[in-house]
């Protein structure tokens, strides 16, 4: 049985130790089926320090986005990331970046994305 404090409680691992987990994910293609573990035991959200995050956006807009890197498909991907930081993907033409928050519309002064 889940507890209270098994929901809440915070854990650290090491940046190898993610990087394995989740090529182990993607190596089997476990994604839906995590997914679908996940949410059946209610969790829709995953905690995640803001540092990682920003230091992950720096790199993707000083050297992948910076140095082209990327395929188109990857470039347009990055540009999202790079906007909110939320990387879920291309909102589509006359759409502005994804907010964090959800929606598709990142607002009249948000922009749009290279075509």
């Amino acid at each position: 049985m889940t507890t209270k404090m098994d929901v809440d409680e915070l854990t650290e691992t090491t940046v190898e130790n993610f990087i394995g987990f989740m090529k182990f994910v993607a190596k089997n293609d476990l994604w839906a089926d995590a997914q679908a573990s996940l949410s059946a035991a209610g969790v829709d959200t995953i905690r995640v320090s803001s540092l990682p995050i920003r230091v992950f956006r720096k790199f993707i807009d000083d050297e992948l986005i910076a140095n082209k890197r990327l395929n188109d498909a990857g470039h347009k991907h990055a540009l999202v990331i790079s906007e909110c930081g939320c990387g879920m993907g291309n909102p589509g033409p006359g759409h502005g970046p994804v907010s964090p928050s959800g929606g598709g519309d990142g607002g009249a002064d948000a922009g749009t994305l290279p075509q």
